[in-house]
């Protein structure tokens, strides 16, 4: 359950990231400074590094696949280093980072269903 919970939050910074520049693309201005907020940006981050280091090192014991970590690491590292980028960088950086994650927490919940260790992980 951690790992989907963990998927949807990555899920979401990519909805975040595309979605601004849409907004503005559209001309909808009022609404893409909210979405530009740092508290909005750190609401979106805790979660997924909680859940990051909640499920993955321990899912890691579990299974004993180093993938998953493999994927996650560099995704959360492309995250929070976009968040210091210039603007046309952000949201690429951003999104290859929130898909890696996604990916990383995916594919530890398949290697643990593959073993049937989804309950007791």
């Amino acid at each position: 359950m951690k790992d989907l919970v963990a998927a949807w939050c990555s899920g979401l910074c990519i909805v975040h990231c595309l979605l601004t520049p849409a907004l503005l693309l559209a001309g909808i201005a009022g609404v893409a400074p909210w979405l530009e907020q740092d508290w909005l940006h750190l609401s979106l981050l805790v979660p997924v590094v909680l859940l990051l280091i909640w499920s993955l090192p321990a899912s890691r014991k579990c299974h004993g696949r180093n993938s998953p970590l493999l994927l996650a690491i560099p995704g959360l590292f492309l995250l929070v280093v976009g968040w210091f980028m210039p603007e046309e960088l952000e949201v690429w950086c951003s999104v290859a980072g929130a898909l890696l994650l996604m990916l990383g927490h995916l594919l530890n919940r398949q290697y643990l269903k593959q073993q049937q260790l989804l309950s007791h992980c």
